[in-house]
């Protein structure tokens, strides 16, 4: 992988929930472990986003939960332009 300004962000997020969770059973994009949605709910939860908290009609744990998956699944091997200052 390289290691672009985004990528270096991505992987710090990565070790974030890895670290917070415990658990790095799914493959990411590059292969690398990330947490179970199970895992990473528990986690959002213990930070205070609380599961099936809605917000008319969001529920802010599963939408933060697609947020990383689709950072997650990035395809990596795209240049993004803010990665080219």
């Amino acid at each position: 992988m390289i290691l672009t300004p985004t990528n270096k962000v991505r992987e710090e997020i990565r070790e974030a929930l890895v670290g917070g969770t415990g658990c790095g059973i799914q493959d990411g994009q590059d292969e690398s472990n990330w947490p179970c949605g199970t895992c990473t709910l528990d986690l959002l939860e213990r930070l205070g986003v609380e599961e099936g908290e809605h917000n008319d009609p969001v529920d802010r744990a599963n939408e933060v939960w697609r947020a990383i998956l689709q950072i997650r699944d990035k395809d990596l091997t795209t240049k993004e332009k803010s990665d080219e200052r």
